[in-house]
């Protein structure tokens, strides 16, 4: 009894040990580690921001809908949300009811509240799941 807990004792401390080391960066890290950490590259933002920017403030329904995720439904609470009050940022859009954190991510880089639609197809969809 008393050598299994001394060895999940021993063991928690190591790790937190590794864990330690590898945030001060005197151990490297396994490579797969690494990579999943890597943030997105600046070409690959800028492919995504080249397809285009919905104004979540002026554009119509249909534009609207090119957004992936948004349909009909979506789209129309948009449109009346904002009738009432204009977006000042897009993290706003979350006040829609129907839009919830998950799809604000998706959308976050075709959003836009400054600037024109400049959105012209639906994007293709992620294989990020």
């Amino acid at each position: 009894m008393k050598r299994a807990r001394i060895k999940k004792n021993v063991v928690s401390l190591s790790r937190a040990l590794v864990l330690g080391l590898l945030t001060l960066g005197l151990v490297a890290a396994p490579h797969g580690a690494q990579a999943a950490r890597k943030k997105p590259t600046a070409q690959k933002q800028q492919k995504e921001q080249a397809e285009g920017v919905v104004n979540i403030n002026s554009a119509s329904g249909e534009q609207l809908e090119l957004l992936p995720g948004i349909g009909p439904s979506k789209s129309r609470a948009i449109v009346r949300y904002r009738e009432r009050r204009k977006f000042k940022a897009t993290h706003e859009l979350i006040r829609v009811k129907g839009i919830g954190r998950k799809t604000f991510r998706r959308l976050r880089p075709y959003l836009t509240v400054k600037g024109p639609t400049t959105l012209a197809a639906r994007p293709a969809k992620r294989k990020d799941k």
